[in-house]
Parts: C-alpha cells; sequence; structure tokens
C-alpha cells in the first residue's frame, strides 16, 4: 500500500503558544546577542587591522559587508538544513562554525584571512543558528509570537552597549588575536544554549523528502500522528529529466513553491525594498552631520542616540494587540511605512536638535520592524512552512542590503549631497511599506483548500490519493487539522 508509519518525537500538536516556546526565545536572545550583537561590535577591531594589514578602510569594512551578506545569502541554505536534520542540531552547529571562524583567525596573517573566517567561516555560523532558532521560535506561538521575537531580537540591542568596551579591553590585554580567540568562546554559547531549540511537530506539517533515486516522499502529519506515502517507484520505471530531479532533490529541503505563490512574490518584493534602502540612515547619519559643522563626537553620538530608540522599539511594540483585520503584516507594513516618511522628511534637519529628533525616530521604528518582520512572515508562509519562508526572505532581504549602499553612494557621487541618499532610501521604504496592503485585494487572498485526487503508480499498482482538509471545532477536544487521506488499490 505504500503506506508507513514511522515514529517522531512527540505526536503533532497545535503551537502551544508558551510553555518550552520561552526557554527557545531564550534560546533566541542569546543567539542574537552572539550574532548581531558581536557583528555591531566588531568595529573596535578596524582600525588595529588596518594599520596592522597596511590596508584601506574600504578593505577594512568589507568584511562588515561579508559577514551580513553571507548570513543572509545563506537563509535558503539553513532553512534546507533544518528541515533535513532538525533544527537543534542545526542551530548548534551553527554556534560551533561561528566560533571556528573567531578561532581560526587567532593565525591570520593576511586581511584576505579573515575574510575567510570571521567573514564567511563566521557569516555562515550565524545563518544557521539565527534563522533556525527564529524560525522555530515562530512555530511554538501564535498569539504571543510578537513578544516572543521582540524578547529574542532585543538580546541584540543590549549588549551592543556591553560589548564594545569588553572587546577594546580583551584588545589592550591580550591583542587583538587574543581578543578573538576569547570572543570565538564566547560565541561558542550558542551551541549550548542551542540544545534548547527542541523540535516540535505541528499539525499539518508536510515535509517532503526524497528516496535514493529522487522520488518524493510525502510525509503529512495529522492529528492522528504521522503517516507516509512513499511514491518509491524505481529508476527504470519512472526515468526523469536532469532537471526534473534536481527540483524533486530541492522540493525535498525547501519548499520552493513559495516562490510561484503571489502572496509571497508581493511580499517578498517588499522585503527586497526595505532591505534596500534601510541601511541608509546609518551609513550618512555621522557624515551629514559633519558635513553641517557638527564635532566628530556628538556626530557620533547621533548613533547612539539611533541604538537607545532601536531597543525601546524592540521592547515596545509587544504592547500592539493582534487584531484579525489588522494583521501582523499590516503592522510591519506601516512600521517600514513610517520609517520611510521620517527619512524623506530628514533633508529638512540641518541642526544638531533636529538630527538627534530624527534619530531617535528613525531608531524607534527599526527596533519594531524587526520583530514584526519574523512575526509577518510567518503569517504569509504559515507556521508549518516558517523555516523554508524565512530563509527565503532573508536571502531576499539580503540582495537588497548588499546592492542598497553602493547605489546610494553612487548616488551621493554623482549629486555631490547626503539629501540625495536620503530622498532616495525612504522612498523605497515608503514603497516597501505601501506593497504589503496590496494582499488585501480578493485576487492575493488564499482559497479554500479543494478536494484533490492524485494518482501514483507504484510496482505495477495505480494509487488513488484523495486528501482533503478539514477545520474542526474549536473545542477542547477537537482543535486544529485534521487530514483524511483514502487509497484506492487498483491493479493494472
Amino acid at each position: 500500500m505504500g503506506i508507513l508509519t514511522r515514529g517522531k518525537p512527540g505526536r503533532p500538536v497545535d503551537p502551544p503558544d508558551g510553555g518550552w516556546g520561552w526557554m527557545v526565545a531564550l534560546a533566541g536572545f542569546v543567539v542574537c546577542a552572539c550574532s548581531y550583537g558581536v557583528m555591531r561590535s566588531l568595529g573596535v577591531f578596524f582600525v588595529t587591522w588596518q594599520d596592522n594589514f597596511s590596508v584601506t578602510a574600504a578593505q577594512t569594512g568589507l568584511i562588515q559587508s561579508i559577514i551580513t551578506g553571507v548570513l543572509n545569502l545563506a537563509g535558503p541554505i539553513a532553512g534546507a538544513l533544518s528541515n533535513r536534520f532538525g533544527c537543534r542540531v542545526v542551530v548548534m552547529a551553527g554556534g560551533v562554525i561561528s566560533s571556528a571562524g573567531f578561532v581560526l583567525s587567532l593565525w591570520a596573517s593576511s586581511l584576505s584571512h579573515l575574510y575567510l573566517t570571521v567573514g564567511f567561516l563566521t557569516g555562515f555560523g550565524y545563518s544557521l543558528s539565527l534563522i533556525t532558532t527564529m524560525a522555530t521560535i515562530g512555530r511554538y506561538f501564535t498569539t504571543h509570537r510578537l513578544r516572543a521575537n521582540s524578547f529574542a531580537s532585543i538580546g541584540n540591542s543590549i549588549v551592543s552597549f556591553a560589548f564594545p568596551p569588553l572587546f577594546q579591553y580583551l584588545m589592550d590585554e591580550y591583542t587583538w588575536r587574543g581578543a578573538l580567540l576569547l570572543i570565538g568562546g564566547i560565541v561558542l554559547q550558542v551551541a549550548g544554549f542551542g540544545a534548547l531549540v527542541r523540535p516540535i511537530v505541528l499539525k499539518g506539517d508536510v515535509t517532503p523528502k526524497c528516496d535514493r533515486t529522487g522520488d518524493v516522499i510525502i510525509k503529512q502529519s495529522s492529528t492522528n500522528g504521522e503517516k507516509l506515502l512513499e511514491n518509491s517507484s524505481t529508476a527504470e520505471s519512472t526515468p526523469h529529466t536532469t532537471r526534473e530531479t534536481v527540483m524533486r532533490k530541492l522540493s525535498s529541503v525547501i519548499d520552493v513553491k513559495l516562490l510561484t505563490e503571489p502572496r509571497f512574490i508581493v511580499f517578498g518584493t517588499a522585503v527586497f525594498l526595505f532591505g534596500f534602502g534601510r541601511f541608509v540612515p546609518n551609513i550618512y547619519l555621522v557624515p551629514r552631520a559633519r558635513a553641517f559643522g557638527v564635532e566628530e563626537y556628538p556626530s557620533a553620538f547621533l548613533l547612539s542616540i539611533l541604538a537607545i530608540g532601536d531597543i525601546i522599539g524592540r521592547a515596545s511594540v509587544v504592547l500592539l494587540p493582534e487584531w484579525s483585520r489588522f494583521t501582523r503584516v499590516d503592522q510591519y507594513a506601516v512600521n517600514i511605512f513610517l520609517m520611510g516618511v521620517v527619512t524623506l522628511f530628514a533633508p529638512l534637519a540641518k541642526t544638531y536638535a533636529t538630527m538627534a529628533v530624527y534619530s531617535a525616530s528613525y531608531g524607534l521604528l527599526m527596533g519594531g520592524c524587526v520583530p514584526l518582520l519574523y512575526s509577518a512572515i510567518a503569517e504569509i508562509g504559515g507556521a508549518n512552512r516558517i523555516s523554508s519562508s524565512l530563509g527565503i526572505t532573508m536571502f531576499i532581504r539580503g540582495t537588497g542590503n548588499l546592492a542598497g549602499p553602493p547605489f546610494s553612494g553612487w548616488l551621493r557621487d554623482i549629486t555631490g549631497s547626503f539629501d540625495a541618499t536620503l530622498l532616495e532610501g525612504g522612498s523605497c521604504l515608503v514603497l516597501a511599506g505601501l506593497l504589503p496592503f496590496v494582499l488585501h485585494l480578493r485576487v492575493f487572498q488564499p482559497t479554500e483548500p479543494e478536494n484533490k485526487v492524485e494518482e501514483h503508480e507504484i510496482d505495477g499498482t495505480r494509487l488513488s490519493l484523495l486528501a482533503t482538509e478539514r477545520e474542526e471545532s474549536n473545542t477542547a477536544s477537537t482543535q486544529g487539522h485534521e487530514t483524511s487521506v483514502v487509497i484506492k488499490e487498483t491493479a493494472l
């Protein structure tokens, strides 16, 4: 009959919206602190690296770009590995890999060595641990998802104040090589806290896997446990083209069908525009203030004001209620729209006081957008597919992050004005905030699942699979979704 039952840790359940999920959120706090928090604090090494290797500031700054780029662009890989090997293993492996990147920098003899270790290796480890942890948080929570995301993401903002002076002290006491070795020990804590990221099997989970021939094994969890429909025909009976085989194997580890869904395409476009414009204020806030005659230290303090606003934003976003007609996607869109509006008015800030007001306003909104983004991704892709949807979304945002700063720099060069870059960044953010509201149009509304009949030929036997999905009444004994599967066997 091709139906197998395989054991998994625990029975399929509804998202508990709490319980052990808060321990997963605690792990997310540590992961965010040891990833984004460390990344934000590496600036204390830049002058030392520049003098030690006799390189330019642009070459040294490329390390930060590589870490950020790899973290985002490796998102689909992190999602695929999580689907294949489980979230706990991937988070712990990411902690070990990112720690190894810092430890191996002990023997760096050139800046290119740091590109490979601190840049690519550490960035890849961060991607595995961060994206997988945040995806798992989304699977544990529903109504409290925003609160859990806010608690986890605030970790990097808090340690951004503590790590820079700590790293400077370590560098003064043990040289920059010894400091990186000790930072590797700090980052290794991700592997320990990664053990808290307990896998959870949700009702309705569908994780296709491939057998040796490349054919898809459909794994469906139901209220009674997990069942598998194996289409294990041999390679001789069902030949596949190379393209079909590659797509089958790719679909076995990550849900590429997301890229064909109109809702996800629209949301992904908005995320790209957000990534394209979000870093413009961070990059040009200080040099623009210097151009208006503000002293060096007060100009740099504008970034501190922005960071303070970021912390307040991440902490206060949990106060947003959840409405059925004003979802987390809508709240995320409004947040990004307001970021764009204040940035469009930023060229009017020509005194230090008005620049400080803009920094605080932008930081407050930027802090709120991160937890809202994770919650919005869960709504768009669904909790069952959050590993795939988060990985793909991070990749899309990463391409925007890589393309945005060079374009804004080119715009600054040809116009000779920082205001042009602010207007460009603000326009991208406004458009990114407006696009998600298109999802309210009827054409983008999710349709009700229809009964489908699929035929599979297995060893001379034709199997007709009739799958219907129905929503159970919301009672204590019949919550969630139940999938009934009817198999009809016909001899050929």
